[in-house]
Formats: C-alpha cells, structure tokens, sequence
C-alpha cells in the first residue's frame, strides 16, 4: 500500500468451485461486492486506513479504520463493491512515510 489513496483490490480471483489447469482466474470488476474483507498488516512500522465509502482515503478519515503495523482487521460488508475500497499507508497521527505490506482475503460476490 502506499502513500496514496489507491484501490485495495485489484486483479483477479479465484472462483469458490473447483475448474480444471486451462481456466483462467476471473478478473475482479469494480461492480463485485465484497461480503467479507480480511486485511493483515505485515508492515512493522506504518499502518494502513481503509474507506469504505469510494471516497478518498486520508489518515485523517472520520470514518476510516486504522490497522496498525502487525495488526489484523475482518469484517462482514454486505453492501460494499470492491469500488468503495479505498486504502492509504499512514501513521495514527499523520501521512505514512513508506509503503505498508498487506495481506487481503476477501469473499467476492461476482456480479459482474
């Protein structure tokens, strides 16, 4: 993740059934919803905010969630496309300085 605001997925997933060696992954559309989002901080020093609204993320988010370095977040989001995801490397009190590491799990509702 870095310094800033960018999508928090992107790219291609697997499907939940089983397909055979030829079949590509499908590509993730902004439209897909996102049922279930974890996000692991792997970073030691810089910690990620995450919006959910499709706005801009910033570290001074009113409604953002602060994941801290070595920090582990998950939530249900019945609602939420994999366009409202939005995230920013930041420290608690102001801008990150570097780029944090994640690790993101999601269970994508393929709408597209």
């Amino acid at each position: 993740m870095s310094a800033a605001s960018t999508d928090l997925m992107a790219g291609s997933f697997l499907d939940y059934t089983a397909v055979d060696d030829d079949t590509a992954p499908t590509a993730i559309s902004t439209s897909d919803k996102v049922k279930f989002l974890f996000v692991q901080n792997t970073s030691t020093t810089d910690g990620v905010v995450l919006c959910f609204d499709g706005g801009t993320a910033a570290y001074n988010l009113a409604d953002g969630v602060f994941v801290g370095p070595s920090q582990t977040w998950f939530g249900r989001l019945p609602n939420t496309t994999v366009a409202n995801l939005h995230a920013i490397s930041s420290d608690i009190g102001d801008a990150g300085d570097a780029t944090a590491n994640l690790i993101v799990a999601a269970l994508i509702d393929d709408v597209a």
